[in-house]
C-alpha cells in the first residue's frame, strides 16, 4: 500500500491518496511511517485525510486513527463496504460531507468531544449503523442530528458528558406511507413507528429529556414490543434527567409484559436488570416460573438463581395453622 501526502500551509501533512494492494485491516500503527500515537511524515504531523483518499477500499474492516488527526475530507472512506467500526480520537474537529457514505456494514461509531463540524450525509446509507457514542457537554448534543436526520432505522446513541454522566437513548425506526385520494385530489400521509418524534427531541439547545420520556406512551402502541422493552431498559439503566414519574411508568410497562420481559432479558443477556422489576408489588408466581424454565432451557444459571431467590422470598411455603 502506497500513501501520497502533501504539506499544508501550517506545516502539517495531509494524506491525499492510498493506492496499491488491498488491505484486510487498515490500522495506522501498522503502517511503517507511524511509530507512536502521532503519525508523522518526513517530520510533518499527519492531521488530515484528503477527499476520496480511501474511496472504495472494500477490504478494509477497521480504522484506528492517530491522535494527531483533525480533519477527514469529503468522501474519504465512502463506499468502503466492509468497514465495520470507526473511533475518532479526541482532537478530531471536522468530518466533512459523505465521508462514510454507503459503508453498509458500519455498525459502531465513536465521536469525540472536540468535534465541531459534521458534514452533510456523512453517514448516509449506512444501513447497519446501530451504535453511536458521542462525547459532549449538555446543550451541545445536536451534533448528532446530522446522523439522525439521515436515518429512519433504529439507533442507540450513548451520550458521554464531560461531568461524568452518561445517557443512553434509543431512537426508534419509522417510515411514511403516502396514498393518493383521487376523489379529494390530495395525498394522505401515515406515519409508522415513533422514531420521527424522538428525533425531534434534540434541538440546537440540547436534548429535551422530558419530551423524550413523554413519547413513550405512544411508543407502546406504535412500535414492536422488543423495541419498546429495549428502550425502557436502556433509559432505566442510564437514568440521566429521568423524572421519578417517568421512571415509574417505564418500570410499570416492563412488569406488564409478564414473562416476555424475562425472556427478553435472557435473549439480550441483560438479566442483571431484573432488580428493576422488583420494586413495588411482588411479581406473579406464574411469571417467575416461566422465567425460571426459560433460563434453565437457555443455560443461564445466574438468572435462574436470581429468580428462585426472589420466588422463595415472596412465595415461601405457608405454614399450616390449626385452631385448637
Amino acid at each position: 500500500m502506497e500513501f501520497k501526502f502533501e504539506i499544508m500551509t501550517d506545516g502539517s501533512a495531509r494524506l491525499v491518496k492510498a493506492e496499491g494492494e488491498e488491505m484486510d485491516n487498515l490500522r495506522w500503527h501498522a503502517i511503517k511511517f507511524m511509530e507512536y500515537d502521532e503519525t508523522v511524515w518526513n517530520d510533518h504531523p499527519v492531521t488530515a485525510i484528503g477527499e476520496y483518499a480511501f474511496y472504495e477500499q472494500r477490504e478494509m474492516t477497521r480504522i484506528h486513527l492517530p491522535r494527531s488527526m483533525k480533519v477527514i475530507g469529503d468522501h474519504a472512506f465512502a463506499e468502503c463496504r466492509f468497514l465495520e467500526q470507526i473511533e475518532f480520537p479526541e482532537g478530531t474537529e471536522r468530518i466533512d460531507d459523505y465521508v462514510f457514505y454507503n459503508c453498509t456494514r458500519l455498525a459502531r461509531v465513536v465521536l469525540p468531544g472536540t468535534l465541531t463540524h459534521m458534514g452533510y450525509g456523512a453517514f448516509r446509507n449506512d444501513s447497519d449503523l446501530r451504535d453511536i457514542h458521542l462525547y459532549t457537554v449538555q446543550g451541545m448534543e445536536s451534533q448528532i442530528n446530522t446522523i439522525l436526520s439521515d436515518t429512519n432505522f433504529e439507533l442507540t446513541v450513548t451520550f458521554h458528558y464531560k461531568d461524568g454522566n452518561v445517557s443512553q437513548l434509543v431512537f426508534t425506526d419509522f417510515f411514511y406511507e403516502e396514498t393518493a385520494n383521487e376523489e379529494a385530489r390530495q395525498f394522505n400521509h401515515k406515519t409508522y413507528g415513533s422514531g420521527s418524534l424522538y428525533r425531534n427531541c434534540i434541538s440546537s439547545t440540547g436534548i429535551d429529556y422530558m419530551k423524550y420520556d413523554e413519547i413513550f406512551e405512544l411508543t407502546i402502541h406504535r412500535d414492536e414490543p422488543t423495541t419498546v422493552m429495549d428502550l425502557a431498559l436502556k433509559r432505566l439503566s442510564y437514568p440521566y434527567e429521568l423524572a421519578s414519574q417517568a421512571r415509574r411508568f417505564y418500570i410499570d410497562y416492563l412488569k406488564s409484559m409478564g414473562a416476555q420481559v424475562l425472556f427478553y432479558m435472557v435473549e439480550t443477556k441483560r438479566w442483571s436488570l431484573f432488580s428493576l422489576l422488583t420494586e413495588g408489588e411482588a411479581l406473579p408466581k406464574e411469571m417467575l416460573d416461566a422465567g425460571i424454565e426459560f433460563g434453565q432451557k437457555n443455560q443461564v444459571p445466574e438468572f435462574v438463581s436470581m429468580l428462585m431467590q426472589y420466588k422463595n422470598i415472596h412465595y415461601s411455603s405457608m405454614k399450616k395453622t390449626f385452631d385448637l
